[in-house]
């Protein structure tokens, strides 16, 4: 991982590749890719926000166009990493007759397993600070405000 300058005028469109398709080469591209160049500068997938996000100045319409796709990437790529290797990560989402599970398939039983977390982590939180989230001792973590208010 390296920081460098670039020239925003320079950076491409974003590529229009579909790595819903093949979900191995998807955990390859997200830590070292060619798909993406800027200013001689391979950029691995998981960086794309950094060229496309509006914050960037580059290309203020493209991450509009490409978010939902690179979070769902993101679930998945990250999800891919908490294995010690494809072989593991196949195993757990593999259909009963061992068949690797799609894209969509995959998603869904990654959605189910944040819900299940947020709910532990919440049930959690309760437990701790005895059904007060307002507790000093919480320091505010569980409030917000809403914008503007």
């Amino acid at each position: 991982d390296e920081s460098f300058a670039f020239d925003t005028s320079k950076v491409p469109d974003p590529p229009t590749v579909h790595l819903s398709k093949d979900i191995d080469r998807l955990c390859r591209e997200w830590h070292a890719s060619s798909l993406l160049v800027v200013d001689g500068h391979e950029i691995p997938v998981k960086y794309w926000p950094e060229f496309y996000k509006k914050a960037s100045g580059a290309k203020p319409h493209a991450w509009q166009a490409l978010r939902v796709e690179w979070g769902n990437w993101k679930y998945i790529a990250e999800e891919w990493d908490r294995h010690h290797d494809s072989v593991s990560f196949w195993h757990k989402f593999s259909n009963e007759r061992g068949e690797p599970l799609l894209y969509k398939a995959i998603l869904e039983i990654l959605a189910k397993q944040r819900n299940a977390n947020a709910v532990q982590d919440a049930t959690n939180a309760r437990s701790f600070f005895g059904g007060n989230l307002s507790h000093p001792d919480a320091q505010g973590a569980f409030s917000y405000v809403k914008s503007g208010k």
